[in-house]
């Protein structure tokens, strides 16, 4: 979408409620957020959360194992 819309959208919000702009979101529901705007990709990551459950149920040295995909991703 293009900026002037954003703009748009953020005024009217502001009008209802008070919004504060934080710029682009890097974290959200303990997700990391990775943008890669040449490639039009964005990334989330819960590696954070997967580290904290590993070390809440000491198996931080368990053996990772693969998980395939649908072929859609």
């Amino acid at each position: 979408k293009n900026m002037q819309e954003i703009k748009v959208l953020k005024k009217k919000l502001s009008e209802s409620f008070a919004i504060k702009d934080l710029g682009a979101a890097k974290q959200i529901l303990g997700m990391r957020i990775s943008r890669d705007r040449k490639e039009h990709k964005l990334t989330l990551s819960q590696e954070e959360y997967i580290k904290k459950v590993l070390e809440r149920f000491n198996i931080q040295d368990a053996k990772p194992v693969g998980t395939p995909l649908a072929g859609h991703f």
